[in-house]
């Protein structure tokens, strides 16, 4: 009796086996039915800095992600991703690769297609640039080193003397620091100086610049103004000159193309001196009136003056670079 309990035990032991691997296997049959047909997709590249959704990535009857390591989009190259995907009560890990990639080029911003300046003024072509931006880095910086090893810069190429008379094809070229590169131009004229040919009648006391320029002496510095109630330096000269209807330009360093160029040994009242450092760059304007003296707006302080010539010098630090003559 108790042999045949013993192999009747062994009987269920050996069903309960045949049964738990029935099981198991119809588990692993099932878990291949329910994914063999989820794979990755031949996707898409993820452009550099985007958003990008996951759910694209794996194709499926039916199922859902239920988690994933993130993708960085702010680095370039593959990245390896693995998602866990459900799908009833089967979860299954799939690894993919993903690649970021940066397509897009620097946008570059120019103000004028064309600008215009004299002969000898100063020439600025940042002035002419409205920005220079990555879509995901923003602002690039402007440098004139063109063979730097690293990029994320912009920079103006030309291939002639930009001083000279004539018009200049400016190109722009800007490259992001994953080596994007764009291009934008615009065109630099420049003309020669104007010459406003208007005479000065000195003796007519109605038009006097000089008694015009003296009956100014006193009045307030104000940053910026030009008249009637307080004049910067350029701002004076300006002033003065429309009253005896003459139109000149409004900033010292524009002052120092008006009219024509005299030698000082020739100076005359009414001759305007341009102050500076160095040629080409004045900073001062004033109204030369006779016997070495001048009347010019200087300071906050100080305000409308008549002054010495040779006193401006020592004490400004700057040197008369030239002498207009509004004829």
């Amino acid at each position: 009796m108790k042999f045949f309990k013993v192999l009747k035990n062994i009987k269920r032991i050996k069903y309960f086996l045949i049964a738990l691997f029935i099981l198991v296997s119809s588990f692993i049959y099932y878990n291949y039915i329910t994914f063999k047909n989820i794979k990755i997709n031949d996707f898409k590249d993820i452009e550099y800095g985007s958003k990008y959704n996951l759910s694209e990535l794996v194709k499926a009857v039916d199922y859902s992600i239920v988690s994933s390591n993130n993708i960085d989009t702010k680095i370039i190259g593959k990245q390896k991703v693995i998602l866990k995907v459900k799908r009833n009560f089967v979860y299954k890990k799939i690894p993919c690769f993903i690649s970021v990639v940066d397509t897009k080029a620097p946008v570059i911003k120019i103000k004028k297609d064309k600008i215009t300046v004299f002969l000898g003024q100063k020439i600025n072509l940042l002035d002419n640039i409205l920005y220079v931006k990555d879509n995901v880095d923003g602002e690039i910086a402007f440098s004139d080193n063109t063979t730097m090893e690293n990029n994320n810069y912009y920079s103006f190429f030309y291939n002639d003397d930009i001083n000279t008379v004539g018009e200049h094809k400016i190109t722009v070229k800007a490259i992001d620091k994953n080596g994007n590169l764009s291009v934008e131009s615009f065109i630099l004229e420049v003309a020669e100086s104007p010459l406003r040919v208007v005479k000065l009648n000195y003796n007519n006391k109605e038009n006097n610049i000089i008694e015009i320029a003296e009956d100014l002496i006193g009045s307030p510095y104000i940053s910026g103004s030009n008249g009637p109630n307080g004049f910067d330096c350029s701002g004076f000269v300006q002033f003065v000159y429309s009253k005896i209807g003459i139109k000149i330009s409004r900033s010292a360093e524009t002052q120092y193309y008006d009219g024509i160029n005299v030698n000082y040994e020739n100076i005359r009242p009414g001759d305007i001196l341009s102050w500076g450092y160095d040629n080409f760059k004045a900073t001062h304007s004033a109204i030369y009136i006779g016997n070495g003296k001048m009347i010019h707006a200087t300071n906050p302080k100080e305000g409308v003056i008549k002054s010495n010539v040779s006193d401006w010098s020592r004490g400004s630090g700057t040197k008369i670079i030239s002498v207009r003559r509004i004829l």
